[in-house]
C-alpha cells in the first residue's frame, strides 16, 4: 500500500482539484463522511458527541463531521478553537454552515468534555510540525484525561505525521481515521501509540501514484505480501530454491548461527551452509539436522578472513552470503568482512557485529561488487552514520534513505517500526511485530529469512521488505501460543513456514 508524506498528500489534493476538477469542498465533505459513516455504524444515537474544531482545513473537516452527525440525529456539540476570522476558506464555509444549522456550540471546555461520550479531534490534523502552544496543549491534556472515546480526524493533534514524533500533551486517540492514504509518521513510533486503530478512507480522488514521487514510501498489506512470495514449482528440487552460506557465530555466540540457518530453511531455501568454527558446528548439528556445515579454522573462537578462502570455490554469483550474526568484533572478523565485500559478486547480507566491524570502513561499500543488504538496529546505525540514536529515532525514514543512497546498499533499519530503504529512493515501513520480539536473537532470525528469500530469487529490496513483514507476523503468531513475556526468537522460527503458508 502506498504511503505519503504531508507534501505528497498536498500534491495529491492539488491534482484532484486542478487536474481532475474535484472542488476542495467535495474532498472535505468526502473526508468527513468517512467518520460520520463510521460513527453511525459503530455507535447508537444515544451517544453524545463533541467535535473539537480548529481554524484550519482539519477544523473544516470537523465542522463537516458535526453537520453530518447532527443531520443524522446524533446529539452533537461543537467546541471551536481559534480565531475564525482567520480560518481557511473551506473551514470558514463549513463553520458558517454549522452556525446556520443551529448546531450547538460551546466554548466551555469542561462542559464540552463532561457532556461527551465520544470526542472527535479536528483541532490541527497533519500540518503540525512543532510543539503545541500552551492553550492548545491544555485542551489536549484535558481531552486525554477525560476518559472519553477519542476519534482523530486524519491525525491526532500533537503528532507529527511525517516524522512520527509525538509532542508533549499530544492527543492519544482510540482510533484515527486518516484520509486518501496513510501518512508516513502514523506508522512510526511513538505516533502509533497515539494513533490507536488506524483506518483509511477515500476522499474521492484516484489512489494512483504521484509522478516522480520521492521518497516512494509504502507499507505491506497481506495482499502485497502474498503477491511477493516466491513460487513453488511441482517439478522443483533443492537447487531450484537457492543456496545460502552463513558466515556466523563465534565461541561466545554459537546460537546466532543456529537462528540464521533455521530461519533461512524455514523461509523455503533449498540448501543452507553454516561456515563456522567446530564449536559452532557442534551446536548447529544438535539443533538443525538439515544443516550442512563448512568447518573453518578460527582464531580464539572467532572466524577469520581464511573462512572465505576455505569455501570460495563453492560460491557462485547466485549464492547468497550472510554474515555478522554472533560474529564478534576483532581484527580478524573485520578482515573477514573486508574480504567478503571485496570478493562477493552476489547478494551479501551484513548483520549485527558485521555492521560493527564495518563502521570504521564503510567506504568499502562504495566500491563493492556485491549487492549489499545491511540490517542495523538503532545503535548499530548510530555507529554507521554518526548520528545519535535520538536523532535517528526522530527521522528514521530519511536516515535510512540517505545512507542507502550514499552507500548503494539496501538498509533495514530495525526498530518497533522497521524502515527498509533502497538506494533509488524507495522505502517500506513495516507494521507487523510485537513487543515479545524485544530480546536477543530476533535480528538473527530476520537476517536468515531475508537470506532465504534472496536465495529464492527476490530482489534485495523485496526480500528485505517481505522478510521483515514475515518475521513480525511469525512473532505475532508465536506470541499467541507462547505469550508475550517468554517468547524466544527460536520459537518464532517455528511459525515462519506456517505464516508463509497462510499468506
Amino acid at each position: 500500500m502506498t504511503v505519503l508524506t504531508n507534501l505528497q498528500m498536498k500534491k495529491a489534493e492539488e491534482i484532484g482539484i486542478k487536474e481532475l476538477s474535484v472542488p476542495s469542498l467535495i474532498l472535505m465533505e468526502n473526508a468527513a463522511l468517512n467518520i460520520v459513516n463510521y460513527i453511525e455504524e459503530s455507535f447508537d444515537k444515544t451517544k453524545k458527541i463533541t467535535v473539537f474544531c480548529g481554524k484550519g482545513n482539519n477544523g473544516g473537516d470537523g465542522f463537516a463531521i458535526a453537520r453530518g452527525l447532527f443531520s443524522r440525529g446524533f446529539n452533537t456539540l461543537i467546541f471551536p478553537y481559534g480565531d475564525f476570522e482567520k480560518a481557511t476558506e473551506d473551514c470558514s464555509l463549513n463553520y458558517n454552515t454549522a452556525k446556520a444549522m443551529n448546531i450547538p456550540f460551546s466554548e466551555d471546555l469542561n462542559s464540552a468534555l463532561a457532556e461527551a461520550d465520544i470526542i472527535v479531534d479536528a483541532l490541527a490534523g497533519t500540518g503540525l510540525s512543532s510543539s503545541l502552544r500552551q492553550e492548545l496543549a491544555e485542551i489536549c491534556k484535558k481531552i486525554n484525561s477525560s476518559g472519553k472515546y477519542v476519534i482523530a480526524a486524519d491525525c491526532p493533534t500533537g503528532v507529527n505525521s511525517d516524522s512520527g514524533e509525538a509532542y508533549e500533551n499530544a492527543i492519544k486517540a482510540d482510533l484515527t481515521y486518516t484520509f486518501h492514504l496513510p501518512k508516513a509518521g502514523l506508522l512510526l513510533f511513538p505516533a502509533r501509540e497515539y494513533t490507536g486503530k488506524l483506518l483509511t478512507g477515500s476522499i474521492g480522488i484516484p489512489q494512483t501514484d504521484l509522478p516522480n514521487r520521492k521518497p516512494a514510501l509504502k507499507t505491506l498489506t497481506k495482499k502485497d505480501a502474498k503477491t511477493m512470495l516466491p513460487k513453488r514449482s511441482p517439478s522443483s528440487h533443492k537447487g531450484t530454491y537457492g543456496h545460502v552460506y552463513a558466515f556466523s557465530g563465534s565461541s561466545q555466540m554459537t546460537g546466532a548461527a543456529v537462528l540464521n540457518l533455521t530461519a533461512a530453511y524455514r523461509s523455503g531455501v533449498g540448501l543452507v551452509y553454516g561456515v563456522c568454527t567446530q564449536k559452532t558446528a557442534d551446536i548447529i548439528h544438535q539443533s538443525l539436522t538439515e544443516a550442512v556445515t563448512k568447518i573453518v579454522p578460527d582464531e580464539g573462537g572467532f572466524l577469520t578472513a581464511a573462512a572465505y578462502e576455505n569455501v570460495k570455490s563453492d560460491l557462485t554469483e547466485k549464492s547468497v552470503v550472510l554474515t555478522g550474526s554472533g560474529l564478534g568484533v576483532t581484527e580478524n572478523t573485520k578482515a573477514l568482512i573486508r574480504t567478503l565485500l571485496i570478493e562477493i559478486r552476489g547478494i551479501l547480507i551484513i548483520d549485527a557485529d558485521g555492521i560493527n566491524c564495518l563502521a570504521e570502513e564503510k567506504e568499502l561499500l562504495k566500491n563493492t561488487k556485491a549487492r549489499v543488504i545491511l540490517t542495523p538496529h538503532i545503535g548499530e546505525m548510530s555507529r554507521l552514520c554518526g548520528k545519535t540514536a535520538e536523532e535517528i529515532k526522530k527521522d528514521p525514514i530519511n536516515t535510512a534513505l540517505n545512507f542507502a543512497a550514499e552507500y548503494k546498499a539496501v538498509v533495514v533499519l530495525k526498530d518497533a517500526s522497521t524502515v527498509t530503504a533502497s538506494p533509488d529512493g524507495k522505502a517500506c515501513i513495516n507494521i507487523t511485530g510485537t513487543p515479545a520480539m524485544s530480546k536477543g536473537g530476533s535480528g538473527d532470525v530476520l537476517a536468515g529469512i531475508i537470506a532465504g528469500l534472496s536465495a529464492q530469487g527476490l530482489s534485495s529490496y523485496d526480500a528485505a521488505c517481505l522478510g521483515t513483514y514475515i518475521n513480525g507476523l511469525s512473532a505475532e503468531a508465536a506470541e499467541k501460543e507462547k505469550g508475550s513475556y517468554g517468547l524466544l526468537a527460536g520459537e518464532t522460527c517455528g511459525f515462519i513456514s506456517e505464516t508463509m503458508e497462510n499468506l
